[in-house]
């Protein structure tokens, strides 16, 4: 089979780890695999590819088009790329790329196969929600990241849509030497999306005599604001803005209890990569994902989404009990058979098998 997979871009993220990990899986099963991003860093692909797998950058080299005609222009990319290589079957990740994808195929007889990787409702712009779910019953197979995801989808699509979490391995990590006061860890891009302004808050307001650091893992757009507001919060040499970990295992390995913010997400790939490898962490019961890894005061603690009070409370709490830490780090096993990559994966070729003997809609069926 060739397969024609296309994301938003070849950087750091959730759904290029899993795109390049689903590439790598298909190839080796013997497909021809193609993969197709709209950007390409200076650097190259955050992550690796074999030679096997080709890749393929849709924005031009040079000057960004204008707004109003760069979305148009990347769904005639992607179309002439489906003509150039005649797949046998598309997967695309990411609600805008997903649309792109489906207004490209249109007419080819390529099945589509569209995967949400975020929280739509919250994330994309109305527009492109809109527009997503006006064009999923053209896809020839959907996958959710998790159970509520599927729950805001149409009763006719949330029916036949496929429930596939990321894989993850656990990860062998060298925890850090015994120290005097609680390490806290935040992994993700510095982003409205993340909370970070939330947790540096909420450490803020732990009790004087809780010792405790915090180091946040990341880049992004809101790096100058959290370095303020750090400076602002008297958190100086506390907390830190501890740049792009290369590894799971470099934050892993830096601290130990795992805090996570998120105002909302898609699946959550830091929670799973905890809970699979025995880091105890705290989280904000946000939409969607941490609920479907963490079983409350067993490998986690959850804290109501957005509630800052309740944060401090956690935090301190479990920066005051190594027991704790330790119990809740010792259940690693839980998430990790349910998430193991054999198992995912096979979802994945299941939802694929199914797509490849998709009929699909007339015009009539696909614009009800």
């Amino acid at each position: 089979m060739r397969i024609l997979m296309v994301q938003g871009g070849f950087g750091a993220g959730g759904a290029e780890k899993i795109m390049c990990a689903l590439a790598h899986h298909r190839a080796a099963g013997g497909d021809e695999v193609h993969v197709a991003a709209m950007r390409m860093p200076k650097t190259g692909s955050f992550f690796s590819y074999s030679p096997e797998i080709s890749l393929h950058v849709l924005d031009r080299a040079g000057r960004r088009p204008p707004a109003p005609v760069l979305q148009p222009m990347r769904a005639l990319a992607i179309r002439r790329l489906i003509h150039k290589l005649q797949p046998d079957l598309i997967v695309s990740f990411l609600t805008k790329v997903n649309c792109l994808t489906l207004l490209a195929a249109a007419g080819t007889g390529v099945p589509v196969v569209i995967s949400e990787r975020n929280n739509p409702t919250v994330q994309s712009p109305h527009f492109w929600r809109r527009l997503q779910l006006a064009l999923m019953p053209r896809a020839a197979g959907i996958a959710m990241q998790t159970k509520a995801a599927v729950a805001d989808l149409h009763p006719a699509q949330a029916a036949r849509a496929h429930v596939i979490p990321n894989h993850c391995n656990a990860v062998a990590f060298t925890r850090p030497a015994p120290a005097g006061h609680c390490r806290f860890v935040a992994a993700g891009r510095l982003d409205h999306q993340k909370g970070f302004d939330l947790l540096l808050t909420a450490f803020a307001q732990m009790p004087a005599d809780c010792a405790a650091t915090l180091d946040i893992f990341g880049e992004g757009q809101e790096r100058q604001q959290l370095e303020s507001q750090i400076l602002a919060l008297g958190l100086t040499g506390r907390a830190r803005l501890a740049g792009l970990a290369p590894s799971a295992q470099s934050w892993l390995g830096a601290g130990d209890v795992l805090v996570v913010s998120s105002r909302y997400e898609g699946f959550c790939n830091v929670v799973a990569e905890a809970t699979c490898s025995g880091l105890p962490l705290i989280s904000f019961d946000c939409p969607y994902g941490p609920s479907e890894m963490i079983i409350h005061e067993t490998n986690g603690l959850m804290v109501a989404n957005g509630d800052v009070p309740a944060m401090t409370a956690a935090m301190t709490r479990i920066a005051r009990d190594r027991a704790l830490r330790d119990r809740l780090g010792s259940s690693a096993h839980i998430t990790a058979a349910r998430l193991s990559p054999a198992q995912i994966l096979a979802q994945w070729d299941r939802l694929i098998a199914e797509a490849d003997d998709h009929v699909l809609p007339s015009a009539s069926t696909a614009s009800s």
